[in-house]
């Protein structure tokens, strides 16, 4: 079973305190329902579009479900290609299609644990639907979708 949750990626991680109210309150909120999940549902693996590519961008160590595995002993995956399997498989950053394959070619192998996968939440029914004709189990989770309105609007702009 693939339990999917789309998110504002702002919440994938925690370079340093957001200046917005409202990013600290969703990536809390967020924290705090995938450790209910892990443990209600039996998670196994936490997945996710987001790379080490990406934490460097970001500066930061850890994403916010790497730093839930290792406190919950369970095994991460990092599922959005790299450069160099961008160049391999021929993706486009922009190709959403392309890349939802590549993530799912990623947890292929999961069919039968339960996988928690976090992804932009733009992409939740289109690779909802990939996961579900690669036979799949799929669940929709919460949906933490974050305005560019309301966190302005939380700067007083």
């Amino acid at each position: 079973m693939v339990y999917l949750i789309g998110v504002n990626h702002s919440l994938q991680f925690d370079p340093r305190p957001h200046p917005a109210k409202i990013v600290r309150d969703k990536r809390a909120s967020f924290k705090a329902h995938v450790v209910e999940v892990i443990e209600t549902l039996g998670i196994s693996i936490l997945a996710e579009e987001f790379s080490d590519e990406a934490k460097r961008k970001w500066r930061v160590s850890e994403s916010t479900l790497e730093q839930l595995a290792k406190a919950k002993g369970i095994e991460h995956r990092f599922c959005d290609p790299t450069p160099v399997q961008r160049e391999e498989n021929e993706i486009e950053q922009s190709d959403s299609d392309k890349r939802q394959e590549f993530w799912l070619s990623r947890i292929q192998d999961c069919k039968s644990r339960n996988v928690l996968f976090v992804c932009g939440d733009d992409h939740v029914e289109a690779f909802g639907k990939k996961l579900i004709a690669a036979g799949f189990d799929v669940k929709y989770g919460p949906r933490w979708q974050i305005s560019d309105e309301e966190i302005w609007a939380t700067h007083g702009l």
